[in-house]
């Protein structure tokens, strides 16, 4: 899970307005505008196609949410050591307060990209559960199975 969310991450890093989709052919996250990325669109059309499955679409939206994230997130603990340091030993009370501020939204900054990439990462899990359980021969049966209702 956690190769997962690092491939995730460097793909809103490397292109972040872009719509990527997992391909296959080259077992990574390409542009949907290229022709690795067209093939692999062509394939998640297809409902036999299991790989592509198994690794969700990441659409602009989210990659500007995450950059903003990790961004604020760096800015935040840049900002609490430049303030510390430049403070020196000791800290006034003021000072103190605003560090520790910006510490705390660094804190929160860290969760909301950890939440974003463990839930792009699980709709991966999600969706590989569901492929595997439309494929297994007990749910094939009762799909070929069902008689028709009789009653009216």
């Amino acid at each position: 899970m956690l190769k997962a969310m690092a491939v995730i991450a460097a793909e809103c890093a490397k292109a972040p307005g872009k719509y990527s989709v997992w391909s296959p052919e080259v077992n990574k996250y390409v542009c949907s505008d290229t022709e690795e990325g067209k093939r692999a669109i062509a394939l998640l059309s297809q409902p036999s196609s299991k790989e592509s499955s198994t690794h969700p679409p990441i659409n602009p939206t989210f990659k500007l949410v995450f950059l903003t994230a990790a961004g604020g997130t760096v800015l935040f603990v840049v900002l609490c050591f430049v303030l510390t340091l430049s403070a020196g030993r000791d800290l006034p009370s003021l000072a103190e307060k605003v560090v520790m501020a910006f510490f705390d939204l660094a804190k929160i900054g860290f969760g909301a990209v950890v939440g974003l990439l463990g839930g792009q990462s699980l709709q991966s899990v999600r969706r590989r559960d569901a492929a595997d359980e439309a494929s297994t021969p007990a749910h094939k049966q009762a799909r070929t199975n069902k008689k028709p209702s009789t009653e009216g």
